[in-house]
């Protein structure tokens, strides 16, 4: 079972992302309004894997991961976020993130490119979960 921290404002797509990832993958979807809330959570749980959105209340998704790397914390680390300017994504792979993403809106297939991109940070290189062409299919 992979354990996934998902910070984001958006609680549509905290549904859409637990129930995507569940329907085609054993993981566990904890979500987090905040950075804040997130490092709360973490000081309590482990995630196998942490995904955030940039823009979050509070401290920013560049910050939250900075404190994070700071804390010697080495989890593998994903951005799924609209925003997605050059200089952003720059300062992320600085700070040592697993990838990045964009998403725009509730399209299905950044979600289905961040499942695949969590299962391959959680170490899932087996085939363990299903390709891209099955996801496409709804298999």
């Amino acid at each position: 079972m992979i354990t996934v921290l998902y910070v984001d404002t958006d609680p549509k797509m905290w549904t859409i992302i637990s129930h995507i990832f569940e329907k085609y993958c054993a993981v566990s979807i904890f979500p987090a309004g905040s950075g804040e809330e997130a490092l709360a959570w973490l000081s309590q749980f482990h995630a196998n894997v942490i995904v955030s959105d940039i823009n979050l209340p509070g401290m920013s998704g560049i910050q939250f991961l900075h404190t994070l790397r700071a804390g010697g914390i080495t989890t593998p680390f994903i951005f799924f976020s609209e925003s997605a300017h050059p200089y952003v994504k720059n300062k992320a792979c600085r700070e040592g993130i697993s990838g990045f993403i964009p998403r725009k809106g509730l399209e299905k297939k950044p979600v289905l490119d961040l499942l695949r991109m969590v299962c391959w940070a959680a170490g899932s290189h087996d085939g363990e979960y299903p390709s891209l062409e099955d996801l496409k299919r709804g298999v």
